[in-house]
């Protein structure tokens, strides 16, 4: 009998061979697709929204981490919460996009009314409703901050943050990220599979054949770069080029300066240099669609809203390039099906390879729980 844990629609969820990259199918299959909703973004750390966001009592954001709708507010006490955005009368939304909800957050169907720190307020009509209704708070989850960043998980065996993020932590604390304030932002709806997205990010091998502007900053190919593979993450440090260097230089930077090209898995891709912190986020939208977030911060001082233009206009287009390539990925999976899969280079795509087998060890995970309770049931 088929190890249904073994594979979802066909496509076998064992580690590859040394190099080889997942097939077509893995980036193609709406039942692949799904299973990751579950069992990848579900059960990890998810960035759902940064800390400018959410200073003043009320403010809130809105996310999904998988298919399931959260929010995280600003408590009156001042401490950061994350729920589940699903009021606990009959399940609707209590709140959309970004804001500030005053001294309660309210559900837009019947009026039920929870106060920031999650606790239920108020009932209309509260002699309908027997003893039952009491404690019916918002439901919470996990909530983490790191830099500018907030992360929520939905899953309590997820291991802690500070050992899902590596040393993510570190690298943002040395550049003092979180007095870093939002710079500028982008959102890009892309026609890509979520995976393959990542995975350019991950990418050393293209930067000196798609893009021009970062290919005239960093040149991973060039020697010298440090890959560094962890539980949950990884990480390039890339050298930069001489005139970088000597513009990081004159602003009182390192003498030495090199790009923190960052996973927090599954996917966030946070940039890290010594003037600056950026992101790109690929949030999954269908098996062929996802929205991308990218976002930039700096001190705010006069050496960064010096370069403040160039970064901009230079983020956009480097964007802009990786999208038109990925797209062309995507157009030929068709094309690529018919082929073995491809390869991964042993130094320059080496994180690919690390990302992947992240990716086949929660769907193993996953799907042989699921396994074991239809047996046991």
């Amino acid at each position: 009998m088929t190890d249904l844990a073994a594979n979802v629609d066909g496509v076998d969820l064992r580690d590859r061979p040394e190099g080889e990259a997942l097939p077509a199918s893995a980036f193609r299959s709406s039942a692949v697709f799904e299973a990751e909703l579950e069992h990848v973004f579900e059960k990890s750390w998810i960035h759902v929204a940064d800390l400018p966001e959410l200073q003043q009592p009320g403010d809130y954001v809105t996310a999904r981490i998988g298919r399931v709708p959260v929010l995280v507010v600003r408590g009156h006490d001042g401490a950061l919460r994350g729920f589940l955005n699903a009021c606990r009368h009959r399940g609707a939304a209590i709140a959309e996009g970004a804001g500030n909800c005053g001294q309660t957050l309210r559900c837009p169907y019947h009026a039920w009314t929870y106060r920031t720190d999650g606790t239920l307020a108020g009932v209309p009509y509260r002699e309908e409703f027997d003893c039952r209704a009491d404690g019916r708070g918002l439901v919470a989850i996990r909530v983490a901050t790191v830099g500018p960043f907030v992360f929520g998980c939905l899953d309590p065996a997820t291991p802690a943050f500070e050992a899902w993020a590596g040393q993510l932590t570190g690298a943002l604390d040395a550049v003092s990220a979180a007095q870093m304030k939002p710079a500028f932002q982008f959102v890009y709806d892309v026609p890509v599979h979520w995976k393959l997205y990542v995975e350019n990010g991950l990418d050393g091998y293209h930067i000196p054949f798609v893009h021009d502007v970062l290919a005239d900053l960093v040149a991973p190919a060039a020697g010298g770069a440090e890959n560094v593979l962890e539980p949950h993450a990884s990480y390039t440090l890339a050298p930069v080029s001489a005139a970088l260097a000597q513009m990081v230089a004159a602003g009182g930077g390192p003498a030495d300066p090199k790009i923190r090209f960052g996973l927090v898995f599954p996917n966030i891709i946070p940039v890290v240099t010594p003037g600056d912190v950026s992101y790109l986020r690929i949030d999954p939208v269908a098996p062929d669609r996802i929205r991308l977030v990218a976002r930039s911060f700096d001190l705010d001082d006069e050496p960064a809203r010096a370069l403040r233009g160039f970064r901009e206009q230079s983020f956009d287009r480097t964007n802009r390039q990786d999208i038109a390539i990925v797209t062309r990925v995507q157009e030929a999976l068709a094309a690529s099906a018919r082929m073995p899969p491809g390869l991964h280079g042993r130094e320059l795509e080496v994180r690919i390879g690390h990302f992947e087998r992240l990716v086949l060890a929660a769907l193993r995970k996953g799907t042989s729980e699921l396994v074991t309770l239809r047996r046991a049931g």
